[in-house]
């Protein structure tokens, strides 16, 4: 991290938060819903406080952190995570109502 996250997002057990790589769907299939119905059956049936992500905000304007925005997530503070990315958004969204 770059920043510092809030308290309470460390943990030593991971059973805290669920850290959320990837969802990629084929270009023919964007924009129908599909990878938004993926991600909300992944995190329907989680035993996790929270889920976690990296959203680099630089390509298309911001176009993905908008999106995971829209999904629920919250900017915390920001990472990079090899010395040669970019610094990414990290977000997070609470998976208990």
């Amino acid at each position: 991290m770059t920043t510092p996250l809030p308290e309470g997002y460390t943990d030593e057990d991971g059973t805290r938060t669920l850290a959320l790589n990837e969802i990629a769907v084929r270009r023919d299939w964007r924009g129908t819903g599909l990878a938004r119905r993926i991600h909300e059956e992944l995190l329907s049936d989680r035993q996790e406080k929270r889920v976690m992500l990296l959203v680099n905000p630089a390509p298309s304007d911001g176009k993905v952190q908008k999106l995971s925005e829209q999904w629920g997530y919250e900017p915390v503070g920001t990472q990079q995570p090899f010395p040669d990315s970019p610094v990414m958004t990290a977000m997070t969204r609470s998976l208990r109502s």
